[in-house]
C-alpha cells in the first residue's frame, strides 16, 4: 500500500466515523426528547436530532458519489 492509498483509507474512515456519530448523537437527541416534560425544549432537541440524522445521510451519500467516482476511474490517470 502506497501512502497516497494510505491517506484515502484515513480520510474515508474518518469520513465514516463521522457519519456514525452523527447518526448516535440524532438516535441519543430524540430518545432524550422522549425524556423531557417542557415541549418547547422537545421540539428543538427533534430539530436538532433531524439536522444531525440529515447531514449524516448527505455525508453518506457524498461519500458514495465519492467511491463511486474513484472505482470508475482507477485505471486512469490524470
Amino acid at each position: 500500500m502506497t501512502k497516497k492509498e494510505f491517506v484515502y483509507w484515513k480520510i474515508e474512515a474518518v469520513t465514516i466515523i463521522f457519519i456514525v456519530i452523527c447518526i448516535s448523537i440524532s438516535f441519543y437527541l430524540v430518545f432524550l426528547s422522549f425524556q423531557i416534560l417542557d415541549e418547547l425544549l422537545r421540539k428543538q432537541l427533534v430539530t436538532f436530532a433531524a439536522s444531525f440524522l440529515i447531514t449524516g445521510i448527505a455525508i453518506f451519500a457524498a461519500l458514495t458519489v465519492y467511491l463511486g467516482i474513484k472505482i470508475a476511474f482507477k485505471g486512469q490517470k490524470i
